[in-house]
């Protein structure tokens, strides 16, 4: 089946929230059975008509402008379709489609509509649509059922295991017979998905998850930085960033979940040697032996930024993000991480990752929250 995403102009990462939520946004999908998502964009504020939507596509998903969210794009959807803006009570302005499912946001708030029209789902949003996901979820998945004509997809459970950049394969297992039912997606920040079909018995998967262990970090397509940052939140953590190619993304990462001013405390974007020394204390004899990436500068820059915040965990990065500065010895790609906790416990990592700038800076911010969630697993209530 195919999946039609309508979105404003220069807006998917504003839209799909968080920046990084495509990819997860794009497996949810997978598993209700789009295995085709197609892109549009408008510009801003440009009418839309799904009707005239090619009959390909069984899904369409229209992601209004979230700062017009009442705009003619609204509008012109409404009346294509045939709906009707009713109030929600007397006195409510909240949206309500007369003759269409809402879609409630986390708060109870009704922020979008979905409803069948000749025979495919058309689905309209005036928040995000990472925010209104598990409703849009649950809402197509029942309209499917209802489908005489519906199958099953073949993969509906999907996991993210944490995998470095390197690739996943599966852990030693009698596991020939269940082969063609499992599917192992590689992700752009290194993870990997693994697809599996809800027929697997449950005896089975129980066996999966053990073998893979604390890998597995998400029973459904989520960002890593909600897994944190629920994690944190659980267990009371407050945390610290200390960042040298990645230039802030693992603090913009944290920053992106709402109520993370619980446990965010401090972000430092060291990246020269002089700032190393001048906001984290890194002597500048141990950048001068050692290189600004080394494991005793990501070491030292961990341990500073624990103390200097006075938090319960601190991680930190540095590296060669290319295109240029490396070396046969360093090459593009060489990044050092490290992270530390109050109860004294050190995780450190060298990772040697491919591809171009953006990707290496991803998938070294992926590492570091992959270090916080493991020293967060020790302060899991026993």
């Amino acid at each position: 089946m195919k999946c039609l995403l309508v979105l404003p102009l220069w807006s998917e990462s504003k839209s799909i929230y968080p920046a990084s939520g495509r990819p997860y946004l794009d497996l949810l999908l997978q598993c209700l059975g789009y295995t085709d998502i197609i892109t549009r964009e408008l510009e801003y504020d440009a009418p839309f008509d799904p009707r005239a939507v090619e009959d390909e596509f069984s899904l369409i998903l229209i992601q209004s402008d979230c700062g017009n969210p009442h705009g003619r794009l609204r509008r012109s959807v409404l009346s294509n379709l045939g709906l009707s803006l009713g109030l929600d009570g007397q006195a409510s302005d909240r949206l309500r489609v007369v003759g269409a499912r809402p879609l409630y946001d986390p708060s109870g708030i009704p922020s979008g509509f979905v409803i069948r029209r000749r025979g495919r789902i058309v689905a309209f949003f005036e928040k995000p649509l990472w925010n209104l996901r598990m409703e849009l979820v649950h809402v197509v998945r029942t309209l499917l059922h209802e489908e005489e004509s519906f199958r099953r997809p073949k993969f509906d459970i999907c996991w993210l295991l944490e995998s470095y950049g390197q690739g996943l394969d599966f852990p030693p297992g009698d596991w020939e017979e269940d082969v063609a039912q499992f599917q192992i997606r590689c992700l752009p920040d290194g993870d990997c998905a693994v697809m599996m079909s809800s027929t697997i018995g449950e005896e089975l998967r129980n066996r999966l998850r053990a073998q893979f262990g604390t890998r597995v970090y998400a029973l459904s397509p989520r960002p890593l930085e909600e897994v944190c940052g629920q994690m944190f939140r659980d267990a009371n953590l407050t945390v610290a960033v200390a960042e040298s190619c990645t230039g802030g993304l693992v603090s913009t990462r944290l920053s992106a979940i709402p109520g993370s001013s619980s446990y965010l405390m401090a972000g430092f974007v060291t990246y020269s040697n002089q700032a190393k020394n001048r906001h984290l204390d890194v002597a500048e004899v141990l950048v001068e032996r050692c290189g600004a990436v080394s494991p005793e500068v990501a070491l030292g820059m961990a341990r500073n930024a624990l103390r200097t915040s006075n938090t319960d965990l601190a991680v930190a990065v540095t590296g060669i993000a290319g295109p240029d500065g490396g070396s046969r010895e360093k090459p593009v790609g060489l990044v050092h991480l490290a992270a530390v906790s109050r109860k004294g416990s050190t995780l450190e990592f060298k990772a040697n990752f491919t591809g171009s700038r953006d990707r290496i800076r991803l998938q070294s911010s992926q590492t570091a929250l992959h270090l916080l969630r493991r020293l967060a697993l020790d302060y899991r209530p026993s």
